[in-house]
């Protein structure tokens, strides 16, 4: 057995509690409850998952029978906040019924998305109510540190200068680490005083949220700085600003990623996980990802993998255990670009572990995996059933083939939103599969919201 803790909701915690808006501030609490959905797809065949919110009873039963899962088990806490493991900690019913569900099931690893103090904690308590709990992917107390240093833009920026010579193929973008806003602004301003545009980063945002984008020819202006110290995230720790890389989307969608593992057993190498092509929207806002044949050359994979696994001894040197990815920009000029590394979780996880259960390992030399988080429609609102009932005979497995459209986030639902895969033999396959889900959509008065 497995226990899952599904903390997306811990994890952006800090980000969140800077939106001076109440209601927006809201509106992205309840976002990380439903992309814990995700959490379902992670690990193995017997599972406990605790999520923030308790997911469809039918939508369980749905990955249980197509995942082929022996177990699958869904807690929630009574009363959730913006923090799960606390919730877990507090909520002494929720410790009993987990440690019901586990208990004789000799070790058991906790997988979390994120690592950290409170996820330690929520070890310790289980195992002080008698079971077994190791984490595999949760570094020891005194070494998170490494984990939140080198998610954060600025820590990943001088890791990587301290490792370049190490890491064949690819390089980052030349850039600088800033105290404020008015050094970045003057460091934005020279590099468009150059010609060439920049990107101001907060340090710790996430999924490209936040960024202020400046592409080249534009103006800085005399209310650059003031934008900036208007952002809270800016404001508030430091800023790197760095070249903006124009992408070529003929690699990877423009930017191709890896993820890996670093085991918390010594005597295992690092592994390589997978790469992607990552799908954005034109601000750089995440939501997806591509697995497939082809989605960057041979040549480029070997690098890529490469790079990763001598990005991933050296973060071990410094402590860090669990999985983690490398985004990357291919730009136009033929080079590689590192940009930042996400220390936990990803996501593109989920869909890696759901892919390799179906097709095995190395599943993307053989298959093709669409990844969507976050489908945006507008219209009527849909139940889970009435998904189920348009998607019809594209749900996976679509007419008993390894193909079709698999739902994985569908508390968002309440929100005219939906997370899935789309599985095909080939991209082109997958990507027909998934024009005619949005089709579907669109023919029920569900058009595709703007992005």
């Amino acid at each position: 057995m497995e226990l899952i803790v599904a903390n997306v909701v811990d994890a952006y915690r800090k980000n969140v509690a800077l939106i001076q808006d109440p209601v927006l501030r809201e509106h992205e609490t309840l976002d990380s409850y439903y992309i814990e959905d995700r959490a379902l797809l992670w690990g193995g065949g017997h599972k406990v998952v605790v999520t923030s919110q308790p997911v469809e009873p039918a939508f369980l039963q749905y990955l249980q029978r197509v995942m082929g899962y022996a177990e699958l088990v869904n807690l929630s806490p009574q009363a959730a906040t913006d923090a799960l493991c606390e919730d877990i900690l507090r909520e002494d019913a929720l410790r009993r019924e987990i440690v019901a569900r586990l208990r004789g099931h000799g070790p058991v690893p906790l997988i979390s998305f994120v690592a950290s103090a409170k996820v330690l904690e929520v070890a310790e308590a289980l195992r002080s109510e008698g079971l077994d709990i190791f984490t595999p992917e949760c570094p020891p107390a005194d070494l998170l540190w490494v984990r939140d240093y080198l998610d954060s833009k600025a820590g990943f920026r001088r890791f990587f200068e301290s490792i370049a010579g190490e890491v064949r193929g690819v390089r980052i973008p030349e850039g600088a680490v800033c105290e404020g806003p008015a050094e970045a602004a003057r460091i934005a301003a020279r590099f468009l005083s150059e010609g060439r545009g920049c990107l101001c980063k907060p340090n710790n945002s996430q999924s490209g949220v936040g960024f202020h984008i400046l592409r080249p020819g534009a103006v800085p202006g005399p209310d650059l700085q003031a934008r900036l110290e208007a952002d809270p995230q800016m404001a508030s720790d430091c800023i790197v600003v760095e070249e903006f890389i124009e992408m070529d989307p003929a690699v990877g969608g423009g930017s191709p990623s890896i993820e890996l593992c670093v085991p918390a057993d010594p005597a295992r190498d690092v592994e390589f996980m997978y790469p992607c092509g990552q799908i954005l929207t034109p601000s750089g806002y995440f939501f997806g990802v591509e697995m497939y044949r082809g989605v960057v050359s041979p040549a480029l994979e070997r690098t890529m993998e490469e790079a990763g696994l001598a990005v991933a001894r050296a973060m071990r040197r410094l402590g860090y255990v669990g999985i983690f990815d490398m985004d990357m920009v291919a730009g136009k000029d033929g080079t590689l670009y590192a940009v930042e590394v996400n220390t936990r979780r990803t996501g593109g996880t989920h869909a890696h572990e759901a892919a390799q259960a179906l097709f095995g390992p190395r599943y993307w030399e053989r298959a093709a995996v669409i990844s969507n988080n976050d489908l945006a429609y507008e219209g009527p609102r849909l139940s889970y059933a009435a998904l189920i009932d348009l998607l019809g005979d594209l749900l996976f497995p679509a007419d008993g083939r390894k193909e079709g459209i698999l739902p994985t986030i569908v508390s968002s639902l309440v929100s005219n939103r939906v997370g899935y895969l789309a599985l095909g033999a080939t991209i082109e396959r997958a990507r027909e599969l998934e024009r005619e889900f949005h089709r579907r959509l669109a023919g029920s008065g569900r058009p595709l919201a703007a992005r």
